[in-house]
């Protein structure tokens, strides 16, 4: 049946009554929601209505229909509105905007074509759910993201400090140990012009300042996240940063059914790429936090040195490869599934366990 757009609720509320699936597409934004409902005979309603999550489910209440399922793209407004659906007993999927299909051609766009896709594509059954995590969950996760942001910010001022110190002309003072208590005050005893100090001083301080918050929050980490006995430290190059970052990012090991969706989550399964006769090429492609990869990666250099297995296997992939770069990605993508199964059985790490 073609599709039929109506602009009152009562065709829509009298699909609902007669026992017809309804679809709610979400086209989620600050102060509005742009909301599509279609019934599996094809007829759709459109409209807009404030940002108000509450009042939206009332709107079904009131009105007695009985929603299939609510679908919106995750984004910046979080997963408030999937979790007061969840509290509400409304069916709901939040999905990921890159995961969406998507005409090849330029196509109109707009807030109410936007919600009318994500319905017609979730009653189709197109769209694959991203996890919602509880609000503890990404409590935790958010801590180990601050964490990360920090570390950044703590990057740049270093490099401030240092191109200032180049773009001047300034010589670093003798025995200067980067970046220590020390070697901080050696800074800020220079002989410089008076507007120099100051900037050099504020830059100083700003760094004591990032390192104090630091600490704190890995403090908070060590509290919070990582548990008295962590299996995952058992692991050789995984330590506490590590760790806390992976808990944190998986949160539910058990919603993974096999290693090879771990991998793809992290964004360390390469994507095969290959036409005619041409040699078959494997390239990773870009998802989850490019920070925990990192993680991981520097973890499998220390891994290396300390397991044989791991050596042997990176050896084998750099051999066949003739990129140490692919090598150690593809030890990071085994490390990522083991530390998982480690999550999954509650386990320590043992060296007899590991296949290459």
């Amino acid at each position: 049946m073609a599709n039929k757009s109506i602009s009152q609720w009562r065709e829509i509320v009298e699909e609902s009554n007669n026992g017809v699936d309804i679809w709610v597409g979400v086209d989620v934004h600050k102060r509005s929601y742009s909301v599509a409902m279609l019934s599996a005979n094809g007829v759709i309603h459109t409209y807009h209505t404030k940002a108000d999550n509450q009042a939206l489910i009332e709107q079904f209440k009131l009105r007695g229909i009985k929603v299939t399922l609510l679908v919106y793209e995750a984004g910046f407004t979080g997963f408030t509105l999937a979790r007061a659906c969840q509290q509400a007993g409304v069916p709901v999927m939040v999905v990921s905007p890159n995961k969406i299909p998507r005409s090849p051609s330029a196509t109109p766009k707009s807030d109410s074509i936007d919600c009318r896709q994500l319905a017609l594509l979730a009653a189709k059954g197109l769209l694959k759910p991203i996890a919602i995590p509880s609000l503890k969950q990404e409590a935790k996760r958010t801590l180990t993201r601050r964490r990360t942001q920090l570390v950044k910010s703590i990057r740049r001022v270093k490099q401030r400090i240092k191109s200032f110190l180049l773009c001047h002309g300034i010589q670093e003072p003798a025995g200067l140990k980067y970046w220590s208590k020390q070697g901080r005050e050696l800074l800020a005893q220079m002989p410089m012009e008076e507007i120099w100090g100051c900037y050099l001083h504020s830059l100083i301080a700003e760094l004591d300042f990032l390192e104090k918050e630091k600490s704190q929050v890995e403090a908070k980490i060590k509290e919070h996240i990582l548990p008295q006995v962590d299996v995952l430290q058992t692991t050789p190059g995984v330590g506490p940063t590590t760790s806390a970052a992976f808990r944190s990012e998986i949160f539910s090991p058990e919603r993974f059914a096999n290693g090879g969706q771990v991998s793809s989550f992290l964004g360390l399964a390469p994507c095969i790429r290959q036409s005619g006769e041409s040699k078959p090429r494997g390239k990773l492609m870009p998802a989850g936090q490019s920070e925990l990869r990192s993680l991981l990666i520097e973890a499998c250099w220390i891994l290396k040195r300390h397991e044989k297995w791991a050596e042997d296997f990176y050896l084998r992939v750099k051999q066949r490869s003739g990129c140490f770069q692919q090598a150690i990605s593809a030890l990071a993508r085994k490390l990522a599934i083991l530390l998982w199964r480690l999550l999954v059985e509650n386990r320590a790490y043992q060296s007899a366990y590991c296949r290459n």
